[in-house]
């Protein structure tokens, strides 16, 4: 893996070299309890100040396998300022001399090592100690959102790893790659790792190396750090276990000391047989955040009301929550997108490097194929967008002549209209069922594709409507196009709620009669 990460640096050395570690004006020290120092770095987001806003970025490395699988997610900050939101990361490891500044003389070892052989509920009740502390002695020190003040967390998987890969402080390339450092020097100026080179396979005191581009301190070494989110193969779909921890430690190999290195820590250890005990291990510590409640106040709620559609149907309507529920075209339209983004980027460092004429043929070609692929498949969403409309149309027609047969025959008192009505009962309910899949499946397309869709249906039927001689095709061909209207409202209603409602269906259609 070092060769590789060699091979990339000689590519991408002028971007790595930019990388430079925050200054202090970005810190931020708080007083515990008899004056220890807790120091924290201020990690901006970019994505604006709003209460939505956030940063997209791409957790894991395929490398990993099933481990640190790459993942999309959101990064917000917990804090506003006039140029975007931020939170704040632990400067360093929590050491021993703040651990028993908190809690008392309950852990051995050097002032300045990382504390470690404490559990994640020992981490809990330091945090509770210190926040009890902080707001009675340094409330006035605490960033805050409205009136509310900050108060100390663990940080989240997608926090620390932001964190990790550099931030907004480096070049994109720098952060997707397996490490925010100069390839010029050597891990070891950065991390704690194993082997004589490094650790010597002993804990190292906090702050010793290098910075990362952040100003964070062994952010990938030395301990693993706990986090506050729930282990899942996929950070946050499927099975909940114990706890993320994240990053390497004075005993991992050189070549796993990656951004993406993560692991599942159960809160107990032991088995049926011999008993359970809380998790904890001497290459095991942690870090800590600062973080606010979003729902803080009326005003705050207010404020979320009030950005909450327009998020979602701009920036947010590319942010992963929203791209779960959004039409496949969407999804692949934003794939798309990042790989053309991705394509300059390589073009912008091969301009740098002097390599861009040799391979320019293949990436113009690269980017074409990719904006063909775009317009192919908006065509194809675009017949696919018809063809559903006509199925949902001519749905709508067949149930709108079941639900008003039915009115008619509902309360009938003979025996073969009351057999005529149970047929006609069980036809509605088939055909709600099937009309709500349809619904299910125009969805999926593009809204702007079955838009399109619906106005040329209505375009076909009115020209068939002024070819027309008969009175009742004219007749029928009215009524075709007044429930061609009612379908669209029945897609628009539910492309918005995500879920049907059969009985506005059956009102909407048993009224068609008359209009």
């Amino acid at each position: 893996m070092r060769f590789f990460r060699g091979l990339w640096a000689a590519v991408l050395g002028f971007a790595v070299a930019g990388a430079a570690a925050a200054d202090d004006g970005d810190r931020l020290v708080l007083k515990g309890p008899g004056g220890v120092e807790f120091s924290f770095q201020r990690v901006d987001v970019d994505g604006g100040s709003g209460p939505l806003a956030g940063r997209v970025f791409t957790m894991g490395n395929d490398d990993g396998g099933f481990r640190t699988p790459r993942t999309r997610v959101t990064v917000g900050g917990a804090f506003a300022g006039t140029e975007g939101r931020y939170y704040y990361l632990g400067t360093t490891e929590v050491t021993n001399r703040q651990y028993r500044a908190v809690m008392g003389d309950v852990v051995k070892g050097d002032d300045d090592l990382p504390v470690v052989g404490i559990s994640w509920i020992d981490a809990q009740n330091f945090i509770d100690r210190l926040n009890r502390h902080l707001f009675d002695k340094e409330l006035k020190s605490l960033p805050r959102s409205g009136a509310y003040p900050g108060f100390v967390r663990l940080p989240s998987e997608e926090e620390w790893e932001f964190a990790a890969r550099g931030g907004t402080k480096v070049d994109l390339m720098v952060f997707e790659a397996d490490l925010p450092y100069d390839e010029e020097e050597e891990l070891a100026a950065y991390e704690w790792f194993s082997g004589p080179e490094s650790s010597h396979g002993k804990i190292q005191k906090v702050g010793k190396l290098k910075p990362n581009p952040l100003g964070l301190y062994d952010m990938l070494g030395n301990v693993q750090e706990m986090t506050s989110s729930l282990y899942r193969v996929e950070y946050y779909q499927g099975r909940s276990g114990g706890f993320a921890a994240r990053g390497g430690h004075y005993l991992t190999n050189e070549d796993d000391m990656v951004v993406s290195k993560r692991s599942e820590e159960p809160f107990y250890l032991g088995s049926a047989d011999k008993g359970m005990k809380p998790n904890v291990k001497p290459t095991m510590g942690f870090r800590l955040a600062l973080g606010v409640p979003i729902l803080t106040d009326n005003k705050a709620i207010a404020e979320l009301e009030k950005n909450w559609k327009t998020h979602r149907s701009t920036a947010g309507a590319d942010m992963p929550a929203a791209l779960s529920v959004a039409p496949v075209s969407d999804r692949e339209k934003v794939s798309a997108d990042e790989a053309l983004q991705r394509l300059t980027r390589i073009a912008a460092v091969l301009e740098k490097s002097g390599q861009i004429n040799a391979v320019r043929k293949e990436l113009e070609g690269t980017r074409s194929a990719l904006t063909d692929m775009v317009n192919v498949r908006k065509k194809a969403d675009e017949d696919s967008a018809k063809a559903w409309v006509k199925i949902a149309c001519d749905r709508g027609m067949y149930l709108a002549l079941n639900i008003q047969k039915l009115e008619l025959v509902k309360d009938a008192p003979t025996e073969n209209l009351r057999m005529k009505a149970e047929e006609f009962r069980y036809n509605v309910t088939v055909l709600i069922t099937s009309y709500n899949e349809i619904m299910a499946e125009m969805i999926k397309l593009p809204r702007e594709a079955v838009l399109k869709g619906f106005d040329e249906h209505t375009v076909d039927i009115r020209r068939q409507l002024e070819k027309a001689t008969e009175e009742r095709i004219t007749r029928d061909l009215g009524l075709q196009i007044r429930r061609i209207d009612i379908t669209r409202r029945h897609y628009e209603a539910y492309e918005k709620a995500k879920r049907g409602d059969a009985q506005v269906w059956i009102q909407d259609y048993l009224n068609s009669k008359g209009e």
